[in-house]
């Protein structure tokens, strides 16, 4: 051993197995880099078969039917200067998350209504994550073993389907690919590199906050993987994460400045935990919640692209569903704080998944969702650390110089990699497979139902989904098309039987009827969703809409006038409001030529003049609502015809041009 100590390269220091470490190879070695590129490949190919889907679920509130996204790269300072959702049907005052939104931009301008670029690069993204992940680890942990058999663990893990099918979760794959390359240059320039990498890591780490919010969490993880990995005095550390600490209160700063519509109440369908009112049993709910996502990392077998109200129960402090997840993670706690004095590898690995996982688990403050798969992408690499690093404790062999070529390092971890190979491969079915799931929306919420049948959010998805304009118009036959409009409405019932207060799919059973012409059977269902939710724009344009087709033009046009005042941005709600004042205008224009048959001049005089007056508030509303929505057709046409009431041929002209120019497309 000694003889063969003298003959390795300077930059190869001996490791143990015990401190999750084999013997290192030169990190930019040929065999590193194979190993990189075969993670990135195995990524890429795991996900290859999502090339060619669509778009589904968030993607439509943020690409598809988002007006600000659909503006192409004229809209990034749009973007950069408002919340994440903005251009859709709603106000978003608690998310700010432009980077994604700003690449789903250039893409609609690439490829307008093209998603396979968008799922090109989310695979793309995903594969280069992994490959600066086995990266990193590679650096940190002095070795090739445990960030390979890691790396390959992520990499297949199905929990990561939603973050790579769904193009919407395009924010969790920047955020943590940015923060690893922060977390490298940060680690290069505790090692002795140049003061740029500094600059490198305020940079990256900037980009990941741009990019999500949970990106914070870093600031705790990277000097505890400085501290585990190195021996950099508290002094550099300090030195290293202080303008990190600087750039997060400029992104807050900013973010605050935008996000200026104060703190909207999460409803209980989106996360039931707010409906706990005892703080000691939502608090168990949420430990419970957090045991699911342990489950799921070592079992990942029942996924649900939604879990909301009431798929999980509420659980109270004597539940044994909550004394198992509390048992489990005191466990874990206890262990990482009795190993960190060692820097044991298994300690790391706890605490940086307790870490991640701290501000999307509910416990320290309630969040927008009480479930989501996606929400465990970044913290799962700390089981993948953990997991690698207990093979390699059980199977590796200690003290075992590797050879610095790809045969050699199978070959003498022969074990190692058959075992990580069997793992992976039953990964790489279940991703695969689950990949599917996730093709459309119908595709998606049909297996919704199934992975969750107690959720009313799933029941509501496929409701919505069956009766959508956008679907019916793909069915040629009317009885066909009837029988899924009645399926539609068994599943939005289904969501009110389990959830009675459910608005949405009270509004969309309102729809149904209203575009039925029962109007008598449709008010209801809109009354009862203005009492749960007053304020929702939605609610209030589509009752404003029955209201209008009802001839109740003063009613309509208080709802319209509300949907408006709640969101400005609304094209639809501005559209129906332009309408109401537009049938105004033709009233009081019928009145005068009537006031004129009986020569009463006076009246006339005054009708017309009124005429005018609501016709040109109908070119108001019809020019911001094309000012808020490019694409949306009707105004066009609307405002031609209102033109052309006012007398003005040359502009009537114009817009209606527009119009069949556009119904071409």
């Amino acid at each position: 051993m000694n003889k063969a100590k003298k003959h390795l390269p300077k930059d190869l220091k001996r490791s143990s197995v015990k401190e999750g470490r084999t013997t290192p190879v030169p990190r930019t070695s040929p065999l590193n880099k194979s190993l990189g590129l075969i993670v990135a490949a195995v990524a890429f190919l795991l996900y290859a078969n999502t090339l060619n889907y669509n778009y589904a679920l968030d993607d439509y509130s943020l690409i598809i039917e988002n007006t600000v996204t659909q503006k192409g790269v004229k809209a990034i300072p749009e973007i950069f200067s408002t919340g994440y959702r903005s251009g859709y049907n709603s106000i978003d005052v608690q998310l700010y998350r432009p980077l994604s939104k700003a690449m789903f931009a250039v893409e609609w301008q690439l490829a307008p209504n093209k998603p396979e670029l968008g799922h090109l690069i989310n695979v793309l993204l995903f594969s280069l994550t992994c490959f600066v992940l086995f990266y990193m680890l590679s650096i940190c942990l002095k070795g090739s073993l445990i960030p390979f058999i890691a790396a390959l663990l992520f990499a297949a893990h199905p929990l990561h389907t939603e973050i790579v099918a769904n193009i919407k979760s395009r924010d969790e794959i920047l955020t943590l690919l940015f923060v690893l390359l922060s977390a490298i240059s940060v680690f290069k320039y505790v090692k002795g590199k140049s003061i740029g990498y500094l600059f490198l890591a305020v940079i990256s780490y900037s980009i990941s906050l741009f990019s999500k919010e949970s990106a914070i969490t870093f600031l705790a993880v990277i000097p505890l993987m400085i501290y585990f990995f190195t021996d950099t005095k508290l002094s550099k550390i300090i030195t290293a994460i202080a303008p990190l600490i600087i750039v997060t209160l400029i992104f807050l700063f900013i973010r605050s400045k935008i996000l200026t519509g104060g703190i909207a109440a999460v409803p209980m369908i989106d996360n039931y935990l707010y409906g706990i009112k005892d703080f000691i049993s939502q608090k168990a709910t949420a430990i419970f919640l957090m045991g699911v996502y342990l489950k799921l990392l070592f079992f990942p077998y029942h996924l649900m692209a939604d879990a909301s109200y009431s798929q999980f129960p509420f659980v109270t402090a004597g539940d044994w569903r909550f004394i198992l997840s509390a048992i489990a993670y005191i466990a874990l706690i206890v262990f990482a704080i009795l190993r960190f004095k060692k820097k044991d590898i298994f300690s790391f690995s706890i605490l940086y998944f307790l870490i991640t996982a701290s501000i999307i688990s509910n416990v320290l403050f309630l969040i927008g969702t009480n479930y989501g798969e996606r929400l465990m992408y970044a913290p799962s690499l700390g089981f993948c650390i953990a997991v690698a690093a207990l093979i390699a404790k059980v199977l590796g062999q200690k003290e075992k110089v590797v050879a610095d070529k790809l045969s050699s390092f199978l070959k003498t971890n022969i074990k190692t990699i058959g075992v990580t190979a069997a793992i992976v491969l039953v990964y790489s079915f279940k991703t695969i497979a689950r990949n599917g799931v996730w093709y459309d929306n119908m595709s998606l919420y049909e297996n919704g139902v199934l992975d969750a049948p107690n959720s009313a959010r799933s029941h509501y998805y496929l409701g919505n989904q069956l009766a959508q304009d956008s679907f019916l118009e793909t069915i040629k036959d009317s009885a066909q098309k009837q029988q899924y409009i009645n399926q539609g409405v068994v599943e939005l019932n289904k969501a009110l039987e389990l959830y009675p207060d459910y608005g949405d799919a009270l509004s969309k059973l309102g729809k149904i009827y209203m575009d039925k012409k029962d109007y008598a059977k449709s008010e209801p269902y809109y009354v009862k969703a203005l009492e749960l939710n007053p304020t929702n724009s939605t609610y209030l344009n589509n009752y404003g809409n029955l209201l209008f087709n009802s001839n109740r033009f003063a009613e309509a046009k208080e709802k319209l006038e509300l949907a408006v005042k709640y969101n400005p941005y609304y094209a639809h709600a501005l559209s129906n409001l332009a309408s109401v004042y537009g049938t105004y205008g033709e009233n009081y224009a019928l009145r005068a030529e009537q006031e004129r048959k009986n020569n009463n001049a006076e009246a006339a005089r005054q009708d017309e003049q009124a005429a005018v007056e609501n016709f040109n508030n109908a070119v108001t509303y019809f020019r911001q609502a094309i000012k808020m929505d490019a694409n949306f057709l009707q105004p066009y046409y609307m405002l031609g015809i209102t033109y052309r009431k006012l007398g003005d041929e040359p502009n009537a002209q114009y817009y209606l041009g527009l119009f069949e120019k556009m119904k071409k497309k």
